[in-house]
């Protein structure tokens, strides 16, 4: 599927509404040859070129089971346990501290 979106501070901003099934894939990226610094402007390597410690096959194994954990559905919240008082007090004190710091104009 092609979709378009906005390059913004490292992050791809989409200009319609979509939900993804994962949180972490690979894309395909198409970018104007203007908005790309060649190797000589900016003194750094291309940090595209592949890596030898990546492509090591217990390396790469590991990324799998990363990916794999990463992307596990969430259990049913009817399978959750309930939560106990200290837990409530905790997430009221994290409501309350939210609050104190959106009145503030502070990011919560």
């Amino acid at each position: 599927m092609q979709v378009e979106a906005i390059y913004n501070k490292g992050k791809l901003e989409f200009l319609k509404s979509i939900h993804l099934t994962h949180q972490r894939f690979h894309v395909k990226v198409i970018l104007p040859d203007e908005v790309i610094e060649t190797e000589k402007e900016t003194g750094v390597n291309n940090p595209t070129e592949p890596d030898e410690k990546k492509s090591h096959p217990h390396i790469q194994a590991m990324l799998d089971e990363l990916d794999t954990i990463l992307n596990a559905p969430l259990p049913p919240d009817a399978h959750l346990p309930e939560l106990t008082e200290k837990q409530k007090d905790r997430i009221a004190a994290f409501e309350l501290r939210s609050r104190y710091r959106r009145e503030q104009g502070r990011p919560a």
